[in-house]
């Protein structure tokens, strides 16, 4: 337990990361895994808090809930390094979670590079035997076309690995996206500024085990703010709550599923019914990659505060890191292209 606490994703609200903490009976603790860069303010390195509005009412569902930071690259930059090793941090963590909560599995919630991660744990490092299920926000499943990956790619190992077509996710994705026994719902946004096409980030796979969700109406939801947006919270709730993965049938507002120890209290959101024009059962099935407009269920994304551009605890607006990480991957790229030639040319002299 003493290696997963050092691994803990620091300064964060006081429901995240309380290691007395014991989940109500019947329900798994939740392990949040942030993507690249770690929610860490390329200002000053400071951690910026973007799971405190999701966390608050997961601990409130009788969930304990912990973070963990993982991936630490080049000046010192959380979430860049080979997702590989990150897996095996992810590894470490959630074995020590499972010890200080007394629990025999844990369910996951990964945003963006958190979730490839959190795939790479289940499928190569037996992850299966201590997660019920994996809730993806706005995951590259399939690569990005992001011209902020192809930037960041020359300097960051784990930006790489997200390009379409990358050795990392031939390896992950082959053979089927699912492991077995393991559920999944898999959240898209159609803003999606960083994950392009935004559609990679659903999977295929049987509908008993797997939820596409599609992130529509209301206000625009882009990549940055996926974690403290009220209907993917919802969702994610949802899904946490679920014996398998979520119901494609929810809309946030609804009840949450009933669980031992669960009353059943609606999941925050703007609407407990579907946008006009949007379906409420799943597609006929999940065997191929959902097309704009397809998937399991589409829910009204954004709404009331799914758009607001600051956060309280965010020392930045949530617009800003998406510009920062082109700025500061072009700055950085540049500059390992100047060091590079100055090599040779020392080596030439």
């Amino acid at each position: 337990m003493a290696a997963a606490k050092k691994l803990e994703l620091p300064n964060l609200t006081e429901h995240i990361n309380d290691w007395s903490c014991r989940s109500d009976k019947g329900k798994d603790p939740v392990v949040l895994v942030h993507g690249t860069f770690g929610f860490t303010s390329h200002a000053d390195q400071k951690p910026i808090d973007r799971w405190g509005r999701m966390a608050e009412p997961l601990k409130k569902d009788g969930h304990c809930v912990y973070a963990l930071r993982y991936g630490v690259g080049f000046l010192d930059t959380p979430g860049t390094g080979k997702m590989a090793d990150s897996a095996r941090e992810l590894q470490t963590f959630v074995d020590g979670v499972k010890q200080s909560a007394g629990a025999s599995k844990v369910k996951l919630v990964g945003y963006s590079q958190g979730g490839l991660v959190s795939r790479y744990y289940l499928k190569n490092l037996g992850g299966a035997a201590s997660v019920s299920s994996l809730v993806g926000l706005g995951t590259p499943n399939q690569g990005t076309e992001g011209l902020e990956a192809k930037v960041g790619s020359v300097v960051y190992p784990a930006v790489r690995e997200m390009l379409p077509n990358s050795d990392f996710l031939k390896q992950l994705n082959s053979g089927g996206d699912l492991v077995s026994g393991v559920s999944y719902t898999m959240v898209a946004t159609p803003a999606d500024d960083i994950v392009l096409p935004y559609t990679s980030a659903h999977l295929s796979g049987p509908k008993e085990q797997l939820t596409n969700v599609t992130l529509s109406g209301g206000k625009p939801v882009n990549h940055d703010q996926l974690p403290n947006d009220p209907d993917t919270i919802a969702w994610v709730r949802a899904a946490v709550s679920a014996t398998g993965p979520a119901d494609p049938s929810f809309r946030p507002g609804d009840s949450l599923p009933a669980q031992p120890g669960n009353g059943s209290s609606p999941a925050p959101g703007n609407s407990s019914s579907p946008a006009p024009g949007n379906s409420s059962s799943p597609a006929p099935d999940n065997s191929g990659k959902p097309n704009p407009g397809e998937g399991n269920s589409t829910a009204p994304g954004g709404g009331s505060g799914g758009g607001d551009q600051n956060v309280p605890g965010m020392d930045v607006p949530m617009a800003s890191p998406t510009a920062l990480i082109g700025a500061t991957s072009v700055f950085l790229a540049g500059g390992a292209l100047v060091y590079l030639g100055n090599r040779r040319r020392q080596a030439r002299s």
